[in-house]
């Protein structure tokens, strides 16, 4: 574009951009003057007590019913796609396809339940850690532990299993799941095509993480101010952020240097 060109561009754009950063400001800071004009403090005690029963009520039981149900939904999905397999001519693309988009879909659902697994973990423990005085309590404490190990278990197993059948339909693909290295092994396996995929979709990733780490931003700011939540929240969202421009970024200038070439 020509320098004008780009002048324009950016009039155009700028009053939206300014309109927006005005009514965040003023809705930050009219949500400051309340909170220290008339203090917020049974609300943040509210949400601390539903935070306290479900940490310690609520997660241990979710994680089982993750424990339960997930092996479930994914061997459905695998089993399925297995039976494709064996009948599959080498041909069909059509199913191809299916077989490909029902273990995608296992793979997504056994790494939501890792996700979840994580923020259920994180809940159940930190309500734990000093109240255990009851046999009751002591119980879904174990039902926790139980659940946590028997999810990982089986995620590896999903996982191992769905990359193994992907294999018998790409041949040319060798990694094994529990090479430290899969990762780059397997990217070093795929064709072009799938290449231009994952990056596409690397990118709405990318997009949709930078998204959603400026949202919670501006949500933690704001609670430490109304509920006194600290730092901690924040810090998490900054790391994450900060890996994910850096990673992102890091790449660019890499692949920009060799000339935009594809470098392995």
């Amino acid at each position: 574009m020509k320098h004008d060109e780009i002048r324009e561009a950016n009039c155009r754009a700028l009053p939206k951009y300014l309109v927006f950063m005005a009514i965040f400001l003023i809705a930050g800071f009219i949500l400051g003057f309340l909170a220290s004009r008339y203090g917020l403090g049974a609300l943040g005690d509210m949400i601390h007590g539903a935070g306290v029963g479900f940490g310690m009520y609520v997660a241990p039981w979710i994680m089982l019913a993750i424990a339960v149900i997930m092996p479930i939904a994914c061997g459905i999905l695998y089993r399925g796609a297995k039976k494709l397999i064996n009948t599959w001519d080498g041909e069909d693309e059509e199913v191809y396809q299916t077989v490909d988009g029902r273990l995608s879909l296992a793979m997504w659902i056994a790494g939501a339940a890792l996700i979840a697994t994580g923020f259920l973990t994180a809940a159940s423990y930190s309500r734990f850690a000093y109240r255990l005085e009851s046999l009751y309590l002591a119980a879904l404490f174990l039902i926790a532990v139980v659940s946590l190990f028997a999810i990982v278990l089986e995620i590896t197993v999903v996982q191992q299993k769905c990359v193994d059948a992907v294999k018998r339909i790409n041949p040319e693909k060798k990694a094994s799941v529990y090479d430290l290295k899969f990762q780059k092994k397997w990217m070093d396996d795929c064709d072009e095509a799938e290449k231009i995929l994952i990056g596409k979709c690397s990118y709405k990733a990318y997009a949709a993480t930078n998204k959603m780490c400026a949202v919670l931003s501006c949500v933690l700011s704001v609670c430490a101010l109304l509920f006194n939540i600290g730092f901690l929240p924040s810090l998490a969202v900054f790391l994450i952020w900060t890996v994910n421009q850096s990673a992102y970024c890091g790449e660019a200038i890499r692949y920009s240097k060799g000339g935009n070439r594809t470098l392995r």
